[in-house]
């Protein structure tokens, strides 16, 4: 079994909701169905952008507040976004049960000022050191695929095949294996206990299926 140096979480949509998800969470509290999913998919560009340092903050929170009508302003928009938001403590939970001779490593999406907020309400930096936070929006990159998943190993030191992620976006999560870079999808807590346990991080007492044998496996 591979045994790797380094795993990776991403905040958003791990630890905490993803752009796009907190950002409709205070312009659209409550919104479902045909209004939510329209307002995702077309937040999903400027996000996209911002996480990539490519427009400004205040810039995103503009196009934001365009694409759904509201008549917030763009700085309190801003604002309510970096209000620290609910943090899974059941994941951190589970982070913190990661033997140490792995480094646990933290890769931010938002803006630095709208996680410090966050990180400081939820302790982030006793777990995710300052020197093992990486914001994409500071990395230059031309474009978040492929180029992400040879920037994480290097910020480490480490070879690609040294480093796990737990990565919330299928789509991104599967390409990073096809560039050679291990990823689990992260679906909710209970199924990342189980990765971890697969991937020999660590034993539950839990009886699965496991991926590559017909037969059910204790883990």
């Amino acid at each position: 079994m591979k045994v790797y140096t380094a795993i990776y979480f991403w905040f958003g949509g791990v630890l905490t909701s993803t752009l796009p998800e907190r950002t409709k969470e205070v312009l659209l509290p409550g919104s479902q169905g045909r209004q939510a999913v329209d307002f995702m998919i077309a937040v999903r560009e400027p996000a996209k952008m911002l996480s990539l340092g490519k427009i400004k903050p205040m810039d995103y929170c503009q196009q934001a507040i365009g694409i759904c009508g509201s008549n917030i302003t763009a700085a309190e928009l801003a604002r309510q976004i970096k209000t620290p938001a609910v943090i899974n403590q059941a994941v951190i939970d589970l982070i913190t049960k990661v033997p140490e001779t792995y480094t646990r490593w933290l890769v931010v999406e938002y803006p630095p000022d709208w996680f410090d907020g966050v990180a400081e309400l939820a302790d982030l930096e006793s777990i995710f050191p300052k020197n093992q936070q990486i914001f994409t929006a500071q990395q230059k990159l031309p474009r978040m695929i492929p180029e992400i998943f040879y920037r994480l190993p290097s910020a480490a030191g480490l070879a690609m095949d040294d480093c796990l992620v737990v990565d919330p976006d299928t789509p991104r999560a599967t390409a990073a294996m096809r560039h050679g870079l291990a990823a689990i999808i992260y679906v909710y807590p209970e199924r990342l206990k189980h990765e971890f346990a697969l991937q020999g991080i660590w034993q539950t007492d839990a009886d699965v299926m496991h991926p590559t044998s017909s037969e059910r496996v204790k883990i």
